[in-house]
């Protein structure tokens, strides 16, 4: 991800446009390859991470656009991985080697200089670990991905931005609606005209201000957006002090190299289906999860489906995190509209407490039954007890 200083924009109007980077010219092929040769010889020799910083230094200050190789670093920095020099428990080590130095300095006796094996004592300070691991590609790839971070950078400051979806492929659509879900996002789905979705997203400026871990997953949704064939992004975005507008669309050519959804599934996400496997003989967890009417061309679309091995009943999963309280609220009255609804609500903690719930639903058991609380992420076992008591 680009720093605030990486950022390359022009301002007019109340509007602020990213100034993308051409691809195809010479000059930043040229920065591009002179980087992707420093970080790849750093990796094949073990270079420290200060010799690292001062070759990759020396080509920024002589590319002709300084900003751009700067950016370029940064996102080759962030593909990087750096070690201790050698498997040693480094503090120890120097406090054995510090304290026998003091002793022999005590004695009056001047001890020898390290010899060619001995470790470098600092090796797991920052300066001195090694590389370790760097994930490759090319000069035209590495491009695209200045231009794809600098509009992600952008979006870490909005407040609001609204997502209008016109791809015919039902697939690729559910892959931005299941990427929204899984990183929390506090969204609002809607119909649009053949088949399209609208998506309004709240951003982290209009939540709580400037909240990295929130701004981080609102700017790993573009990945998953910029793959499909007609898309369009317009956001309200708060930068040196002003409220600009920002729209970004399919014309801008933006390029994702990750076109797997897998590539965006949290860890947990994936424990928890393996885990549910392992626990569930009458349920399993359905592939594809459809979208719900809710009535005045609003949808749900829910984070986990689930089918009764036993009747074949589906049942739907609509997990509310901490900043999802005012959605949470929309879809209580919802259910108390309609029960008919094929839903279960798993809820965070942080939300409300067992008896808030309990209270609000106290003359709605049925609906309270479909409900329940969970830390972090709801657990196998109390997903499989709520499913079982609503199929009664």
């Amino acid at each position: 991800m680009l720093k605030k200083e990486h950022i390359c924009c022009k301002i007019a109007s109340g509007r602020v446009k990213p100034q993308l980077t051409d691809t195809a010219a010479p000059s930043g092929l040229e920065t591009a390859s002179s980087l992707l040769a420093v970080y790849n010889e750093a990796l094949t020799s073990g270079m420290t991470r200060s010799a690292l910083e001062q070759l990759s230094g020396s080509v920024i200050s002589a590319s002709p656009d300084e900003k751009l190789a700067s950016g370029l670093n940064k996102l080759l920095l962030d593909r990087t991985e750096f070690a201790p020099a050698a498997e040693l428990d480094y503090p120890a080590y120097r406090k054995e080697l510090f304290s026998r130095s003091a002793e022999l300095f005590k004695q009056g006796i001047l001890s020898s200089p390290p010899s060619a094996e001995t470790p470098d004592i600092y090796g797991d300070l920052p300066a001195f670990e090694q590389v370790s691991a760097f994930e490759a590609l090319a000069p035209e790839a590495l491009l695209e991905l200045y231009n794809l971070a600098q509009c992600q950078a952008l979006l870490i400051y909005a407040s609001h931005l609204e997502l209008r979806l016109a791809d015919p492929d039902v697939s690729a659509l559910r892959k931005v609606m299941k990427a929204v879900k899984f990183f929390r996002l506090l969204a609002e789905f809607s119909k649009l005209k053949q088949n399209g979705i609208k998506i309004s997203v709240s951003g982290p400026y209009a939540l709580f201000g400037p909240s990295v871990k929130y701004a981080i997953s609102l700017a790993a949704l573009l990945p998953v957006l910029v793959n499909l064939k007609k898309w369009s992004l317009e956001a309200v975005i708060t930068l040196r002090e002003r409220e600009l507008k920002l729209k970004l669309d399919e014309k801008l050519g933006l390029h994702s190299a990750k076109r797997s959804f897998s590539s965006f599934v949290p860890e947990e996400i994936r424990l928890y289906h393996r885990h549910f496997a392992e626990k569930s003989a009458d349920w399993q967890i359905v592939g594809d999860t459809p979208f719900l009417d809710a009535g005045n061309q609003q949808i749900i679309f829910p984070d986990l489906s689930f089918a009764s091995q036993e009747s074949g009943k589906v049942i739907h999963l609509e997990l509310f995190h901490r900043w999802h309280a005012g959605q949470l609220n929309s879809r209580l009255e919802l259910l108390k509209q309609h029960p008919e609804l094929p839903l279960i609500l798993g809820i965070d903690r942080a939300i409300m407490t067992k008896a808030e719930l309990d209270e609000k639903l106290s003359n709605f058991p049925d609906i309270r039954k479909r409900c329940w609380l969970f830390s972090e992420f709801p657990g196998v076992e109390n997903t499989l007890r709520v499913l079982r008591q609503t199929e009664c």
